[in-house]
């Protein structure tokens, strides 16, 4: 049996909502399709995801709803459901602009939009992990998939403490007016966890993310760099200094491996190289060594 087609205006009647006068379709992530809908004066993102994806959906909204709660300038949430066995998230739409672009029109302006970054995500990691996510301590340990010694040091360095950890954190899901953060988005990989592991994880996607296009290689450099300089020093006007990064950093090396390895010779990712894994594998082994488990 054929699955029907995604008809944002057909799910959307099937959640009770008001016929919308527009229905835009949205490049979103791999796993989502992505509507900008306007009904009776108001906008929405309309999320639709893949049918094996329900628990998913539940911990996004879990992550969403403590975010907004403490604080933290994450979507609110319309409605949610399903259609055809697919989960459906209906949230407002957030003002502003993606962080990356506002760094490539103004690339002078890297440490402070990084400060406003680094002082949402430790905001996010002052919160406590709600109970949907509450319970697996070790999950994002696992998420890498650590050799022995790593995911002993990493489970002797983990607190009791389990914070909401968001674990996508990266210019092209928070969106900023102005040097305001104004959006947190994408939750799908929020877990309870150790905040030095999601800190860690935004500082690799930052330290290895590929040249701007819009940017010559010199220029980009340097704009990472105050970038990941005002990052740090925004998370620490909150949070205080991280300690003991080296295992942290070195685990997210691990994961950013095993997230892109099965992508390698992807048209629609001509920056994947083998060079590139290269790459990210030398940034693990050398935070492995600097935190005295060999390369």
């Amino acid at each position: 049996m054929r699955e029907a087609p995604l008809d944002p205006f057909a799910i959307l009647a099937a959640l009770g909502l008001a016929t919308p006068t527009r229905a835009t379709p949205v490049l979103g992530g791999a796993d989502t399709a992505l509507w900008r809908v306007e009904a009776h004066h108001q906008v929405y993102a309309l999320r639709v995801l893949r049918p094996d994806q329900a628990g998913q959906a539940r911990r996004e909204l879990a992550a969403m709803t403590a975010a907004s709660a403490g604080g933290v300038p994450a979507p609110g949430v319309h409605v949610a459901g399903t259609w055809h066995d697919h989960p459906v998230i209906v949230l407002e739409w957030c003002p502003g602009h993606t962080l990356f672009q506002a760094i490539e029109r103004d690339p002078g302006h890297a440490h402070q939009l990084g400060l406003a970054f680094g002082h949402a995500l430790a905001a996010i990691h002052a919160l406590p992990a709600p109970a949907a996510l509450a319970g697996a301590t070790a999950s994002w340990i696992e998420w890498a998939s650590p050799d022995a010694a790593l995911h002993a040091r990493l489970l002797d360095l983990t607190g009791r403490r389990q914070s909401l950890l968001h674990l996508d954190y990266h210019p092209l899901n928070v969106l900023v007016d102005g040097q305001r953060v104004t959006a947190v988005l994408d939750w799908a990989n929020a877990r309870s966890g150790d905040p030095r592991a999601d800190l860690a994880r935004t500082i690799s996607l930052l330290s290895l993310a590929p040249v701007a296009p819009e940017l010559p290689p010199a220029a980009w450099a340097a704009t990472r760099r105050a970038l990941i300089t005002g990052t740090r020093a925004g998370y620490r006007s909150v949070a205080g200094p991280p300690r003991q990064m080296a295992p942290f950093l070195a685990w997210a090396g691990l994961v950013m491996e095993r997230d892109l390895a099965p992508r390698l010779g992807r048209l629609d990712l001509p920056w994947l190289t083998a060079a590139y894994l290269d790459r990210v594998r030398a940034w693990t082994a050398a935070w492995r060594a600097r935190a005295g488990l060999g390369g």
